[in-house]
């Protein structure tokens, strides 16, 4: 899988901003309400695909214990230029998810923002949720978020230009029903002309419902919540996520 995200980290939180709220806003409360739902205890996790690291800051600021980790160096390096102050336990590594690797297992991992769409292949999925359950302790749970079918043939089947600070973003999406795969072709152009125009691809692809819970049982993990949900504050939007909670099974 190609780390991607060569050109959007320098413009990703603006971006987000320009939908007057970033994804990590959004999801904490969500995310908080799952920790105490299922009473998942301890506090050390991982963010895996943090980005900017924006959700694994928010964390560490509600006394987490956190490591976030990303593939791509861009994102990083974004994350790494955000204040932290010395009370604040977070730290970034640069891993591909599928190969995941911690100092120290911990009682949660994240991977939110659908992620985990970014893996092309069942086999993909299933190696990194076996990575991930090897990070985490006995009692661990994995909370993430998956685009799901609706998602895709809504959001990823028509173009998009967002105007944000300083650039303008042209999103020109298209999905592939049958094979389940959907495309972004992504050009920025910076306003003023400063500097040249940008463009890279992204690629998702949608798995069904029932391919996720398999893997996740084969790989040492009890679905504890599959659920529907609308990320945005309006309801026309429609549920075009599905919410996962897992919890480790005995080893």
């Amino acid at each position: 899988m190609d780390a991607g995200y060569r050109i959007l980290p320098p413009y990703y939180d603006r971006w987000q901003r320009s939908y007057g709220k970033d994804f990590s806003a959004l999801i904490l409360p969500r995310l908080l309400s799952t920790i105490r739902a299922h009473r998942i205890a301890g506090s050390s996790m991982v963010d895996v695909a943090c980005g900017t690291g924006t959700l694994a800051l928010m964390m560490a600021r509600r006394g987490w214990k956190v490591v976030g980790v990303d593939a791509s160096e861009g994102m990083l390096a974004c994350a790494s230029e955000k204040p932290v102050t010395k009370a604040l336990e977070v730290s970034f590594l640069q891993q591909d998810m599928r190969d995941l690797l911690l100092p120290a297992r911990v009682n949660l991992a994240t991977s939110l923002f659908d992620s985990l769409n970014h893996l092309l292949s069942a086999e993909d999925l299933a190696r990194t949720f076996r990575r991930v359950r090897g990070a985490l302790l006995p009692t661990g749970f994995f909370v993430f978020d998956l685009n799901n079918e609706r998602c895709f043939t809504t959001l990823w089947t028509q173009s998009e230009t967002v105007t944000g600070e300083g650039f303008t973003l042209l999103l020109e999406n298209s999905y592939d029903k049958v094979a389940r795969v959907a495309l972004s072709n992504v050009t920025i152009t910076p306003k003023g002309g400063k500097g040249h125009i940008l463009q890279e691809t992204v690629q998702e692809r949608y798995y069904p419902a029932e391919e996720v819970r398999t893997l996740l049982k084969q790989t040492g993990f009890s679905v504890k919540q599959c659920e529907d949900f609308n990320f945005t504050s309006n309801p026309a939007v429609g549920k075009l996520k599905t919410w996962w909670v897992a919890e480790c099974t005995a080893d």
